[in-house]
């Protein structure tokens, strides 16, 4: 015996019921999209994505250093609080708390213990993020002379240290170089040794030198070298 057609599919569900339904469905879930941005696949994108189990610090709007979660959400904490931590009419700071200085121009009071997590995760910048060689060109130069690395650069933190690392040379994070001051306008001026560079026997192709500006937590490159080839 024959099934009358029922314009049914599946398990007695109306078709007209099904695409409404399915319709609906997919609508909330585009305003849960729009609700609550893909902060995870934007990182993704980001030359400055972060590790797994790390996200973006935000203390400011370009802030891309990579925190735990719950450091981020301390930070947005202490965005909002931080007009309540500074003597009245003033950027000072009341007594029991200190600039946090993410970097040199971050003024937001927080309590000492801040201040320190934020120095802390500027200087472990380069460690969290997936591909540190992956971040664009900064302020900074590198050249090679033999086996010599030299920098020079601008736009860097006043008088803050500049860290130098190597990558794509066969180890398990960025190869500590050598670290520099930049001088009171931001600047490395003329060209300053960094570091000397033995070559490796198994390097084939160029290392990218990876820059940290230790004051702000910026991850940049300075360009490439060959003097770790034998």
């Amino acid at each position: 015996m024959r099934r009358k057609a029922t314009g049914e599919t599946g398990r007695g569900i109306p078709s007209r019921r099904l695409s409404v339904s399915l319709a609906v469905l997919a609508l909330a879930a585009g305003a849960q999209a729009l609700a609550f941005p893909a902060d995870a696949a934007v990182q993704r994108q980001s030359p400055h994505t972060c590790k797994q189990g790390f996200v973006w610090r935000e203390a400011f709007a370009d802030d891309l250093v990579c925190v735990t979660p719950a450091i981020r959400t301390q930070t947005r904490a202490e965005n909002a609080a931080g007009p309540s931590n500074q003597q009245p009419g003033s950027v000072f700071c009341r007594q029991g708390f200190v600039w946090r200085e993410t970097r040199p121009s971050d003024l937001v009071c927080v309590v000492p213990s801040s201040r320190d997590q934020a120095r802390s995760d500027n200087a472990n910048a380069p460690f969290r993020l997936v591909d540190p060689g992956a971040t664009p060109r900064g302020g900074v130069q590198i050249t090679t002379s033999g086996n010599y690395l030299y920098a020079t650069g601008t736009g860097l933190s006043p008088n803050n240290t500049v860290r130098f690392y190597a990558v794509g040379i066969n180890t398990v994070g960025p190869y500590s170089l050598g670290f520099l001051v930049a001088n009171s306008q931001g600047a490395l001026s003329n060209w300053n040794y960094v570091a000397t560079i033995s070559c490796r026997a198994q390097q084939n192709g160029p290392a990218t030198i990876v820059v940290l500006d230790q004051g702000s937590g910026r991850v940049s490159t300075g360009g490439i070298t060959y003097a770790f080839q034998c």
